[in-house]
């Protein structure tokens, strides 16, 4: 057996504690609101018995958390008093240079985030104390996140806002299961502490450059628990590249878009521009699979309504590597408009100005 082969038995074999893979959980009692600044709305210092609350994090750079909160807004509409919705900005960075920047975001959202908003740090010298006892105690690594507390201030649910719908109607309603809900999430809680573990053993493998062995983690831990694919498909794609596979992860490179992450934008976006990235191995290599790239910036820009910057960014990049010179300047076009008062729009301007002269020099 290789070093991979004998980490995965060991692990497989191994019995996991499903009750607290992470410190919280759902079903336990929600952590203190210790934000650094109030920025909208009355200030919430606990949870109040009888209220139930949707505590959601995000960033001002974030795309998808820009796409979350019309919804959220919405939804703070609908429900008026019976649910208090609190935005809280987290990862935010923050310097002498660059100050907290959540206000004038806040403030440009307008009437699309009239909801309670607040910062976890608002100076440079601030703890990020929020991001800690909720976001990473929680075993939570992406943004929009939300959380749901329930009347009795034990968390109900966490997920992506988008989906928050139907669980926040059952809180409500007060026809949650929430002994339902807190099994569920501990056993997916489980994968995502095994794909953590997981992840450790396959840079191992990646630093001793033993590609095939990498290859086998992934596969015999997808054999054991078919779930974790989903964390490791793009992973074992760009790993079959480096053990010159190609034939395999063109093949499996389709069946990633066309099923295992058809439905995940960021997994979808980190492929595409994994192949295409200017400064990447494979932006001139012989294994650049630019028509996959194409195809899963495509779906990245589907699932997010065509309203992030930086997957249209990857989708005009992915274009202009194709050949499709004219669509890729319609696309990056619409992808400045976007990146308008974002740290990205100076990239994305000069890389729509490098699209429009290779199109008057071919005259394509």
């Amino acid at each position: 057996m290789t070093i991979g082969t004998l980490f995965l038995f060991s692990l497989l074999q191994t019995p996991v504690q499903a009750e607290r893979p992470f410190d919280l959980m759902i079903g336990d009692p929600a952590p203190a609101l210790q934000v650094a600044e109030w920025v909208q709305g009355t200030p919430v210092e606990r949870f109040a018995p009888g209220q139930i609350y949707v505590v959601e994090f995000w960033a001002t750079w974030c795309g998808p958390c820009k796409l979350a909160i019309p919804h959220l807004n919405s939804l703070q509409k609908k429900y008026a008093d019976a649910v208090r919705f609190i935005g809280v900005s987290v990862w935010e960075q923050i310097s002498a240079e660059e100050p907290n920047s959540v206000p004038a975001f806040v403030k440009e959202m307008g009437d699309k985030m009239t909801y309670t908003v607040a910062s976890d740090r608002a100076a440079e010298k601030d703890l990020a104390r929020m991001a800690s006892t909720w976001m990473e105690a929680a075993g939570q690594n992406g943004i929009p996140t939300a959380f749901i507390v329930n009347k009795e201030g034990r968390i109900a649910w966490i997920g992506y806002p988008m989906k928050i719908d139907q669980p926040l109607a059952d809180v409500v309603a007060g026809t949650w299961d929430l002994a339902a809900a807190t099994a569920k999430h501990a056993q997916e809680m489980v994968t995502k502490g095994l794909a953590a573990k997981l992840g450790k053993e396959i840079t191992k493998a990646k630093k001793l450059k033993d590609w095939e062995a990498g290859i086998r983690v992934i596969e015999e831990a997808v054999a054991k628990t078919p779930s974790i694919e989903a964390n490791f498909g793009v992973e074992k794609y760009f790993l079959l590249l480096e053990a010159e596979r190609t034939a395999d992860a063109a093949s499996y490179g389709q069946r990633l878009v066309s099923s295992v992450i058809a439905q995940n934008a960021m997994a979808l976006n980190t492929l595409a521009w994994t192949i295409v990235d200017p400064q990447g191995s494979l932006s001139k290599g012989q294994h650049a699979d630019v028509k996959l790239a194409v195809n899963a910036a495509e779906r990245a820009v589907e699932l997010l309504q065509g309203k992030d910057a930086s997957t249209l960014d990857t989708l005009g990049l992915a274009l202009f590597r194709a050949g499709d010179v004219a669509r890729a300047i319609e696309i990056q076009t619409k992808a400045v408009e976007l990146s308008k008062g974002m740290q990205l729009e100076k990239e994305l301007t000069d890389r729509l100005e490098e699209f429009k002269k290779a199109c008057a020099k071919t005259g394509v």
